[in-house]
C-alpha cells in the first residue's frame, strides 16, 4: 500500500510514518507540509491513501479535498486532523473516506489507515 503523508508538523508525519511503516505491506511515497505540495505530490505518485490534515498551508480544505479527487481520483483521502471535516470542508466533505481525529493513538490511527487503504485497494 502507497501512502502520501500530508502534515505541516515535521515531527507528527515522522511518528505518523513510523507508525505505518511498521507493517510490511505500506510505503509512504511522500511527505508534504503544505496543500499545494500535497496536490502536486498526489498528481504525481498515484498513492492508495493520502492522510490529510485539514488545516496545513494552501488552499482551504473544501477546494484541497475537491482538487486531491481530481489529481489523484483512485485514492482513497484520510483526514487525520484536530478539526471536523464536516465543519471546515463544506461540500467536499463527502471525499473523505474516513476522519481519524488528532487526538487518537498513533497505533490506532495507523490501523485506521492501513484498513482503509486495503478495503479501497480491494475494491
Amino acid at each position: 500500500m502507497r501512502i502520501l503523508l500530508c502534515d505541516d508538523t515535521p515531527e507528527l508525519r515522522a511518528l505518523m510514518r513510523s507508525a505505518l511503516e511498521a507493517r510490511d505491506d505500506v510505503t509512504v511515497v511522500g511527505e508534504v507540509g503544505d496543500g499545494h505540495r500535497a496536490l502536486e505530490c498526489a498528481a504525481q505518485e498515484q498513492p492508495d491513501v493520502v492522510v490529510l490534515d485539514l488545516e496545513m498551508p494552501g488552499p482551504v480544505p473544501e477546494v484541497l479535498l475537491a482538487e486531491l479527487r481530481r489529481a489523484a481520483p483512485g485514492t482513497a483521502i484520510v483526514t487525520f486532523s484536530g478539526h471536523d471535516p464536516a465543519a471546515v470542508a463544506g461540500s467536499a466533505v463527502d471525499e473523505i473516506a474516513l476522519h481519524v481525529p488528532k487526538t487518537t493513538d498513533l497505533t490506532a490511527a495507523a490501523r485506521a489507515v492501513w484498513e482503509i487503504g486495503g478495503n479501497h485497494y480491494k475494491s
